[in-house]
């Protein structure tokens, strides 16, 4: 079990820190997640929609100021908030993600955007080096 909460802890920062830096969070998963923050009794246990408003905030900030060193501590800020949740109602954090990674990207003004994530896991020996490319 605890290694399947640790996936879901990775998937959950994987993808919500990378949906934290573009426009879909604010449209598609800031609504979601609020709703999963208030839920119930166990929502004063939980971390507020403002504390990932916040993180989105000095997340962007890192970025620009490339400041991998706020990065990495917003990461690990990040999957404590997942951790949280997931504790708290770990069915919902899955459904949370999965509706979330299948939420088609609306079309901006002037143009397309697109997110992929992508969590790989690599199991037994590594014999070598490898590199993936995307087309676009």
């Amino acid at each position: 079990m605890d290694a399947e909460v640790a996936r879901l802890v990775d998937s959950g920062v994987t993808t919500l820190g990378g949906l934290l830096a573009t426009d879909a969070y604010e449209r598609v998963v800031r609504p979601r997640l609020a709703g999963l923050l208030g839920r119930g009794r166990l929502s004063g246990q939980l971390p507020g929609i403002e504390s990932f408003d916040r993180l989105r905030n000095d997340l962007a900030d890192a970025v620009v100021n490339g400041d991998a060193r706020a990065q990495r501590a917003l990461a690990r800020e990040l999957g404590g908030y997942v951790r949280s949740m997931i504790d708290a109602d770990p069915v919902a954090v899955a459904e949370l993600l999965a509706s979330v990674r299948e939420e088609p990207e609306a079309e901006p003004e002037g143009g397309t955007a697109t997110v992929s994530l992508v969590n790989n896991t690599i199991t037994g020996p590594v014999l070598g080096s490898g590199v993936q490319y995307n087309s676009f």
